[in-house]
């Protein structure tokens, strides 16, 4: 579902005056309602659309509910595909079948329709609840795996090669850097998952003070600065002076900065140039980042703002992520009611910008 959605619900009933009841008043609580009138529209309207949850009558000429409820089973479990039973019948052995056969949940007629809201919120709830168990397990077990492996290496290889006491070299110290770095991506990784559900749960508010963007782009361009060294890449800086102040988080403004020097480092080729600009444009100001990575396609630019979009290019330096950090962004920079965009240089490369207007955080 998407933010603000209440979701995407199927009614399938034979009874055109139940349909209608259900679909009105539902549509009232908020969700978005499609109807079928019959097993088999039902079926074809589950290969054209996603739903949240089926509300689905057990009594129907034809295709009936029990008929049904193996083939949603057959596509969909219960944690993704909801199903809620509506049946005249108040029998046990009906109520037992429809579980039996994948049903969620059930509710009798006449509809005691507070009692069914309530039940579609439940499923609902625990849906998005498994969706985000699911999405954490992909992220431990792909993204954070990963780096983590790596670390676990570097580490053993330090304490095997430089015991108490020694002198520890070069090139030991270089693998130490490397450990640090891979543990803050791993940490950039949780964050970007928390803050996600955070947002996505309205959770986020922002703290508004007097800042200068100019102040945020030194900053990040300070902290990015050994992650830059680390792959011979210049980050060169030309920053408006005359910028004026703006009412603003900086400490979230940061993050979006952070995130976008931080894929301009990730995706450029060492031994490059990363250009980081500020300006006052039509009444907004900006920071622009501009990369000499390998630019991107239609596709990328069309999704580069999305959950979890994983973009053509490839990190130079086999460096992770978490595929939310431009969602992230997108969604605060829309908190400041700012713009957030990326559009590929001319020559080479790509260049990842936002804006925040004058007096609009206020």
């Amino acid at each position: 579902m998407k933010k603000g959605d209440q979701g995407h619900l199927l009614v399938v009933d034979d009874n055109e005056m139940n349909r209608d009841m259900l679909s009105r008043r539902l549509k009232r609580e908020g969700f978005t309602v499609v109807v079928a009138e019959d097993g088999h529209q039902a079926l074809q309207l589950l290969k054209q659309h996603k739903f949240d949850l089926i509300v689905l009558d057990i009594m129907m000429p034809g295709l009936s509910g029990f008929d049904m409820l193996p083939m949603i089973r057959s596509e969909y479990t219960l944690a993704e595909l909801p199903v809620i039973m509506a049946t005249a019948k108040d029998g046990s052995a009906d109520i037992v079948e429809a579980l039996r056969l994948g049903a969620n949940d059930y509710v009798t007629k006449p509809i005691n329709f507070p009692v069914l809201v309530a039940r579609v919120r439940i499923h609902l709830q625990l849906k998005q609840l498994s969706q985000l168990k699911d999405e954490f397990l992909r992220i431990a077990s792909h993204d954070l795996k990963n780096p983590l492996s790596t670390i676990l290496m570097s580490a053993h290889l330090v304490r095997d090669r430089v015991p108490p006491g020694f002198m520890m070299t070069e090139q030991f110290y270089n693998m130490l850097s490397f450990i640090v770095r891979r543990g803050e991506e791993m940490q950039r990784i949780v964050r970007d998952f928390l803050d996600f559900q955070a947002m996505e749960d309205g959770k986020i508010a922002l703290e508004l003070a007097l800042i200068n963007l100019n102040d945020v782009a030194r900053d990040v361009v300070q902290s990015n600065s050994e992650y830059a060294e680390s792959k011979h890449i210049i980050l060169y800086t030309e920053l408006d002076e005359t910028l004026p102040q703006i009412r603003a988080d900086g400490v979230r403004l940061a993050q979006v900065a952070q995130n976008l020097l931080g894929n301009a480092i990730k995706f450029s080729p060492n031994g490059s140039i990363t250009y980081i600009r500020t300006n006052n444009h039509e009444g907004a100001v900006m920071l622009e980042i501009c990369d000499a990575g390998p630019g991107l396609t239609e596709d990328d630019i069309q999704k580069a703002f999305t959950k979890y979009s994983r973009l053509s290019n490839k990190p130079t330096g086999g460096e992770s992520s978490s595929g939310l950090g431009l969602a992230i962004c997108k969604q605060m920079i829309d908190l400041h009611s700012g713009k957030i965009g990326v559009y590929n240089n001319p020559e080479q490369g790509a260049t990842f910008w936002f804006s925040i207007p004058l007096g609009s955080s206020s």
